[in-house]
């Protein structure tokens, strides 16, 4: 038994096929109809993640951000991985990667930047992803206390690494 998960996942194809014959189902177009609508869902969601894609990398790429960041205490990695972070998950998480190899796991840096990447969201991406496709126009308050709370994420880690 060298790889447990392959027979977990043949008990488990296996039990839904069981399940599908007692229940006098049609497992395979059930399954070819569970692919459709993922294939629909794929299709309406990829605008909204390509504009996502799109604007955090014209975002990234203009250098803006290090240029004003260059004189603050906090190193500018950091500063940007907590401006990122609400947008992009894996912009996020590549600077938090980028922070470790440079700083070390155990340096003040590596640990505020794993704070941060585990106590904020990605709020805009989640929002416009999840509204856009749903289709809610009026989000009322939903991006505020989003946004708000990434902040309070935000300040309270680079309170933590001016302070230690």
């Amino acid at each position: 038994m060298r790889n447990i998960s392959y027979y977990i996942i043949l008990i488990f194809i296996a039990i839904v096929l069981v399940f599908s014959i007692v229940k006098k189902n049609n497992a395979y177009e059930s399954f070819i109809n569970g692919c459709k609508s993922g294939m629909k869902s794929g299709i309406t969601i990829l605008p909204y993640l390509l504009v996502m894609y799109v604007a955090v990398a014209a975002f990234r790429s203009c250098g803006i951000l290090e240029d004003l960041l260059s004189f603050s205490k906090v190193p500018s990695q950091i500063l940007i991985q907590g401006v990122f972070r609400p947008v992009s998950s894996h912009a996020s998480l590549s600077m938090m990667v980028s922070i470790i190899n440079t700083y070390g796991v155990d340096s003040s840096e590596g640990i505020i930047s794993t704070i941060l990447q585990g106590g904020s969201d990605t709020t805009v991406y989640v929002m416009g992803l999840y509204f856009g496709y749903i289709g809610i126009k009026k989000t009322r308050h939903a991006y505020f206390v989003g946004l708000l709370c990434d902040l309070v994420c935000f300040v309270l880690c680079m309170l933590l690494f001016l302070i230690f």
